[in-house]
């Protein structure tokens, strides 16, 4: 089973009232949201693979909250 078909599996358990705030966090409806989550989490991928390359520095915790 793939993770998409084990996340799907565990979303279709959720309450209703959860998976409607689930979509809209993903569809980037939540106006409080200015870049959509399904961009962010892109983004996050694109970093996470420069950092395996090595074409990206790795940050630590300590190193986020000086920034």
């Amino acid at each position: 089973m793939s993770t998409a078909q084990i996340i799907y599996e565990q979303y279709k358990v959720l309450p209703k009232k959860v998976q409607n705030e689930l979509k809209s966090l993903i569809n980037g409806e939540n106006e409080e949201e200015t870049v959509p989550l399904i961009e962010q989490v892109a983004q996050g991928l694109r970093e996470v693979k420069l950092i395996r390359e090595g074409k990206l520095k790795a940050l630590t915790l300590a190193d986020v909250f000086d920034e």
